[in-house]
């Protein structure tokens, strides 16, 4: 059923839909949130591999693949229904929906981080001390990322930068104070990241003034967006397997220095990269504000996002095509030489994606889960099979292009399922039928 306004004042209605400067200051918010967030990752990565020696940097790289690993499934079942369901409501409500998947991300964490305290124990080690330092704290760092959706979600992007700000602030003086002392060891290091981001959850509680709910909301909330859960789920699992795969397909078929090539032109795409995952942090929930207005007011508003994100992924392209190999190696070093040669194709790609990404945002805005679920499906077979049949044809070269050819399919794909979707979602608000989804689920 059609989704219309919830009975009760609207978080901070100051901050409605209302008026281009407030959407571009939304907007503004989620792409330097992200910024903040990679810079903060890339430091991360880059401080304790120059601190420790390569075997310990192996052992904290497993550690923080499967922090990265858990926040991606985390996002899928709690996060992204968050954003979805619970933009532009009453605050009641969102505060509701909050301590629901708060809780229910908490209960996740406890139940990963007991398996990676059990796995270290059993690995022992230097692997299994860092494991277990990440076990310990788990259930906070997934709280804290999914306080930051639900601030974007309130039309409160500058609560999740000052969030992230914290996080930043604690570890780098937590990693200088240990330099200081001699005991800037993996160990220690881990263990900084970790209580940063423990005191940015503590942080966000603050903020929100709402706490996580008990271990019972997992059942409440997996019940209420059961017609979303899964095939997010889906499309995350999708997603990381078919990565996973091509990774390995193209290194069986093409060969190690093929993967690097590859991964090398995809760093130096590195900042579209965060353009578009700041972008959705903004847009989605952008986009379920403007679907209180009307279907057209949506519509519209993806193909801007459309047709923007997609410029801007043609002027990177340029620059990367005509940047002096001087300041490419500056970069990349001799991996640029490599990088270089697959740009054109990878820029094709990206924009392409750019192209694509404001139906995608559509199909979030309208819960239309099915349909996203159908298009990321065609996409991860496009993905799979052109970039394999390019690399058994062509090596590097041709895996590049079976990307921008996989990532041109999307296009249209993208936008036809969101043209159905508002199609139905229309058909849906029968004159006289139409109800809040969130008072169907008892909110």
């Amino acid at each position: 059923m059609r989704r219309e306004p919830v009975d009760g004042a609207p978080i901070h209605p100051r901050r409605g839909v209302g008026g281009l400067g407030n959407v571009i200051r939304r907007f503004g918010w989620g792409l330097g949130d992200q910024l903040l967030s990679s810079f903060t990752n890339f430091m991360l990565g880059a401080l304790i591999a120059r601190a420790v020696s390569p075997r310990d940097f192996g052992a904290f790289s497993l550690a923080y693949a499967t922090y990265t690993l858990s926040l991606g499934a985390t996002r899928a079942v709690v996060s992204e229904p968050l954003v979805v369901r619970f933009s532009s409501v009453a605050e009641a409500v969102w505060r509701d929906g909050l301590r629901m998947a708060g809780g229910t991300a908490m209960t996740a964490g406890v139940a990963i981080g007991v398996g990676c305290i059990i796995a270290g124990s059993v690995i022992g080690g230097l692997l299994g001390t860092v494991l277990t330092i990440l076990g310990i704290a788990l259930p906070a760092l997934l709280v804290q990322d999914t306080w930051r959706y639900a601030f974007f979600a309130a039309g409160r992007g500058s609560a999740a930068f000052v969030n992230d700000t914290v996080w930043m602030v604690v570890l780098f003086s937590a990693f200088a104070a240990l330099a200081a002392v001699g005991s800037a060891t993996v160990n220690w290091l881990t263990a900084a990241w970790a209580a940063g981001g423990c005191v940015a959850a503590g942080v966000a509680l603050l903020q929100s003034r709402a706490l996580p709910a008990g271990p019972h909301s997992v059942v409440r909330w997996l019940s209420r967006q059961r017609d979303l859960v899964p095939r997010f789920a889906a499309e995350f699992a999708l997603s990381s397997g078919a990565s996973n795969l091509i990774i390995f397909g193209v290194g069986a078929i093409a060969g190690l220095g093929a993967v690097g090539q590859l991964r090398a032109g995809q760093i130096a795409l590195g900042p579209l990269n965060v353009l578009f995952v700041g972008s959705a942090m903004a847009t989605v929930p952008e986009g379920v504000r403007l679907l209180k207005q009307s279907t057209e007011h949506l519509a519209h508003a993806s193909r801007w996002i459309s047709l923007v994100l997609g410029a801007s992924a043609f002027l990177w392209g340029a620059v990367l095509f005509v940047l002096p190999t001087e300041l490419g190696e500056i970069a990349l070093g001799s991996n640029w030489h490599g990088a270089r040669e697959i740009v054109a194709p990878l820029s094709i790609g990206a924009i392409a994606y750019g192209l694509a990404f404001g139906a995608k945002t559509g199909l979030r805005a309208l819960a239309a889960a099915k349909r996203s679920l159908r298009a990321r499906m065609i996409d991860v077979s496009a993905a799979v099979l052109f970039v394999l049949a390019g690399a058994a044809f062509a090596g590097v070269w041709g895996a590049a292009w079976g990307s921008a050819m996989a990532a041109c399919v999307g296009i249209p794909n993208a936008w036809w399922q969101f043209t159905r979707a508002l199609h139905e979602y229309r058909d849906s608000a029968e004159p006289g039928t139409a109800t809040s989804s969130l008072t169907d689920q008892g909110l």
